[in-house]
């Protein structure tokens, strides 16, 4: 199964369930970065925490590892859901910096929906299949960038790791590309059919995108 395959599988409305919990009453659940969530194909079998330890820059990065010995084809992604309004009509550039260590794959994800005809569609997709980091890498910077048609209703993105080992991401930016800057990906205009609902918890502008804010901060 091709990551582009992987990644349409996200249940939108399942996504963001973490972003909308109260504050944080556990030591374990606060290191959890504010406005993030765990979602993809295995889940249960990986973690997401901020990680003082490991910055590039500030005070922490985030952290997305295995827990235990994986399987290639298991994965999961760190994710957060914009909306995507203010960017239709225009090119979008998720940029950042990752580190890996032992790990399968390691990279940066961007995924767009919307309705075409009034159904749900999978509008363009870039999961750094040809980009991606493997095995243990320094920092390193990573670009996806896509264009968001006036059909675009919701821009996910975040990080992505597949079968063991650890990625961390810090310093990542969500923003209008200059112009003239080519897309990595080609847009699709897939339609999945069925209504598309705007999953609850879609934010209206980026958050924590540098991962110095854990849950339940005020």
């Amino acid at each position: 199964m091709t990551y582009r395959n992987r990644i349409a599988r996200l249940a939108g409305g399942l996504v963001l369930a973490a972003l909308l919990a109260g504050p944080a009453t556990g030591r374990a659940q606060a290191q959890e970065p504010a406005a993030w969530a765990l979602d993809g194909g295995d889940p249960d079998k990986y973690r997401i925490r901020l990680d003082r330890e490991t910055p590039r820059s500030g005070a922490s990065s985030l952290r997305l590892e295995a827990r235990g010995n994986r399987r290639d084809r298991e994965w999961a992604v760190a994710v957060q859901l914009l909306d995507a309004t203010s960017f239709r009509g225009k090119t979008v550039r998720l940029s950042g910096w990752l580190r890996t260590e032992d790990v399968g794959s390691g990279h940066l994800w961007m995924r767009i929906d919307g309705i075409i005809d009034g159904e749900a569609a999978l509008i363009a997709i870039d999961n750094m299949e040809e980009r991606y980091l493997e095995h243990t890498r320094d920092w390193t910077s990573r670009e996806i960038v896509l264009e968001v048609p006036p059909e675009s209703v919701t821009i996910l993105y975040g990080v992505m790791i597949t079968g063991d080992g650890t990625v961390w991401a810090d310093d990542l930016a969500l923003e209008e590309a200059p112009a003239g800057t080519e897309p990595t990906a080609e847009t699709v205009n897939e339609v999945l059919g069925g209504l598309y609902d705007r999953p609850v918890g879609t934010l209206p502008a980026p958050l924590n995108l540098d991962f110095e804010t854990e849950t339940g901060a005020s």
